[in-house]
């Protein structure tokens, strides 16, 4: 029985560090596209950045999935 529990506690810990990564990633994401477009454009449409922020995104949890 204990074996059980160490590794449902062994999954659940690497699919919580998983998730903080992913969530980290798409931090970065945002910061590195939002710098590109101020350093490039200065004065840009924030919804076409916002928009390219949330394709890239949406691609990022679609290839790692929280389960």
């Amino acid at each position: 029985m204990s074996f059980l529990s160490t590794f449902t506690y062994s999954k659940m810990n690497t699919n919580l560090e998983m998730l903080s990564q992913r969530e980290q990633l798409m931090e970065d994401i945002d910061c590195i596209i939002s710098e590109f477009f101020n350093d490039t454009w200065g004065d840009y449409d924030e919804a076409e950045c916002n928009q390219l922020i949330q394709t890239v995104c949406d691609a990022v949890c679609r290839n790692f999935p929280a389960n």
